[in-house]
């Protein structure tokens, strides 16, 4: 019995095709995560779109010479490279030109959005600053809550950044504002997530935002591989 492992190349421009992604926006956050077993806070910086907030750039230290970088665009595409501090910063333009570091992101989870709901808070005050608020929750018993182990995230808005589609971080919040839509365009100031403890495990916050002009040239990612048996 042998296994031959063929590509199936399906075009060449399939392989080859990219797609440019633009940023006008970049955030820096500390970040805080709180666990039973360690209490860290890390620099993150975030790169995004203010008029299209389907996708982002993440990134954080990976090691002394090297960021860890990481693309989301829901639904689609998601991949994760190291890229030299030195530069990263001054360059106008990101590559991700190998294949095999690009994958695709599914959408079947979008159904989850019949069990959350975005709830607009009272404003939070802030040195002496109200902020716009609101929180994704779970909609489902307390109960299942525990036992699947669902968080609640808070957002709080930092004022004076209505000109920016909210900045939501998280696949399942970006599907429910997709669809309703009803919650205040902002930069999030603070981005709290509580467990299914309501315990604060995630704490972000706002250090500084930039005014950027920064361009993500993807390919796409690599045909699927077929094994066949004979």
């Amino acid at each position: 019995m042998k296994y031959i492992t063929l590509v199936l190349l399906l075009s060449f421009s399939f392989c080859f095709a990219q797609k440019t992604y633009e940023f006008d926006t970049l955030l820096e956050y500390e970040c805080r995560f709180n666990t039973t077993k360690s209490d860290t806070t890390v620099t993150q910086y975030l790169y995004t779109n203010s008029k299209d907030n389907s996708y982002y750039i993440s990134v954080r230290d990976y090691d002394s010479l090297h960021y860890s970088l990481n693309f989301y665009a829901y639904n689609k595409y998601h991949s994760q490279v190291k890229v030299i501090k030195s530069k990263l910063f001054k360059s106008a333009e990101i590559d991700i030109l190998d294949c095999e570091t690009i994958h695709n992101s599914s959408s079947k989870y979008k159904f989850r959005t019949k069990e959350y709901d975005f709830v607009n808070l009272k404003d939070t005050l802030v040195n002496n600053t109200l902020n716009k608020t609101y929180k994704l929750s779970y909609l489902k018993s307390k109960k299942k809550k525990k036992r699947r182990k669902i968080g609640t995230i808070q957002y709080i808005i930092k004022p004076n950044t209505e000109y920016h589609l909210p900045v939501l971080y998280h696949i399942t919040a970006y599907n429910e504002w997709d669809k309703e839509r009803n919650i205040p365009n902002g930069i999030f100031k603070e981005y709290i997530f509580y467990n299914y403890n309501d315990e604060i495990t995630n704490h972000y916050k706002l250090k500084e935002i930039k005014h950027t002009a920064v361009k993500l040239n993807v390919t796409k990612p690599c045909p699927p591989t077929m094994t066949i048996q004979r």
